[in-house]
């Protein structure tokens, strides 16, 4: 079976450049590429649309939006695109900030034929590790939880690389396994807990390499309600804004959807448990209430409705395994008690309840 091209794009404000480049990496790769070539970020961004490019070579000087722009724009609207600088230009302070807004590699441009082949060469390895089928596109409002569960699935090898102005780490996941995650001096399953609990930063897949150590043996989807528990028990952030079209003190009785009943069922049941001593009272933290959709149908004080909306349609997967292995039928209700707070989820047919209460004294 012949093996599928790769398309890679070359983006220089220079057309002397252009027209010389096509030529000679075609030259290289024996009609294993397909070229394309743009003058502005504006040409190069209709062809990535168009053509499911592989690989992104582009310059740092160039009119209007130059190189550094485009490489952030790219690591926001195709994040597994692999970018590469090739440039004229080789200063110290134009490689940091290249490689700091994703680019994989900072080259200078050649001058001879044999550096334009340590040039094709190290391209080529980059394009080794793109993936031969699947779907490319933009993910809004994507979790790290989901890219975990869709590596793990899929049994990929690969780095999950997060960083935010606060901090940055790695996530190592070999053959589906979570095997190692570091993040400053924090490793295994401290570092794990810590980089699912950040919020507002970014992320992007890289190569697989092996760790210089396994320090993580659980099972993935331990790891993620083991993460979920910590980010619970350390607390909500206070909010500053409410979730557009849903207003915080909005009471459940004014918001008219179908499991309007079972909802306000549902809460009064989160009372204290009968053996709880005197002296603790629950107070209701946040409550979520979502449709089978995972649209929102009501939220209170809930600072991430995604995040639990997706822990939701974990359980939501989970029960169902659960039912085939167990003959209780499905799991409709689950209660996760912890030293500081208590989280009650209930599945119904058309819709999903979290709510969540702090136990204080």
């Amino acid at each position: 079976m012949p093996q599928k091209q790769k398309k890679v794009l070359f983006v220089d404000d220079d057309p002397k450049f252009l027209e010389a480049v096509p030529a000679l990496m075609h030259a290289f790769a024996g009609g294993a590429w397909e070229i394309s070539t743009a003058l502005n970020v504006g040409e190069a961004l209709a062809i990535i649309q168009d053509r499911q490019i592989d690989l992104v070579v582009l310059d740092v000087h160039m009119p209007v939006v130059d190189g550094m722009q485009f490489l952030s724009l790219l690591s926001r609207k195709h994040p597994n695109l692999v970018k590469v600088v090739l440039t004229g230009d080789g200063s110290e302070i134009h490689r940091a900030a290249c490689l700091s807004r994703g680019a994989e590699l900072f080259l200078e441009k050649p001058q001879n034929e044999g550096a334009w082949r340590n040039i094709y060469q190290a391209l080529h390895e980059l394009t080794r590790f793109q993936p031969e089928e699947g779907f490319r596109g933009v993910l809004r409002r994507v979790g790290l939880q989901d890219v975990l569960q869709m590596e793990c699935l899929s049994r990929h090898s690969t780095i999950l690389e997060i960083a935010t102005r606060e901090a940055q780490g790695c996530i190592y996941i070999s053959d589906g396994t979570i095997i190692h995650a570091h993040v400053g001096q924090r490793v295994g399953e401290d570092a794990f807990n810590f980089l699912m609990g950040l919020t507002g930063g970014e992320f992007r897949l890289k190569p697989f390499a092996q760790p210089t150590q396994q320090t993580i043996d659980a099972s993935w989807e331990f790891l993620l309600m083991e993460a979920a528990r910590v980010r619970d028990e350390a607390g909500p952030t206070p909010a500053t804004t409410s979730q557009p079209g849903v207003a915080p003190n909005v009471p459940l009785s004014q918001m008219g959807f179908a499991g309007l009943p079972q909802a306000t069922q549902f809460l009064q049941k989160t009372a204290p448990l009968a053996d709880q001593e005197d002296s603790i009272k629950p107070q209701i933290a946040e409550v979520l209430v979502s449709s089978v959709q995972g649209d929102v149908l009501y939220q209170w004080q809930c600072d991430d409705a995604n995040a639990r909306i997706n822990f939701l349609e974990f359980l939501s997967q989970k029960s169902r395994q659960l039912s085939q292995g167990l003959p209780m039928g499905p799991l409709e209700r689950m209660e996760i008690q912890g030293s500081k707070s208590r989280i009650i989820t209930q599945l119904e047919n058309d819709h999903a309840i979290f709510v969540r209460t702090n136990l204080t004294a």
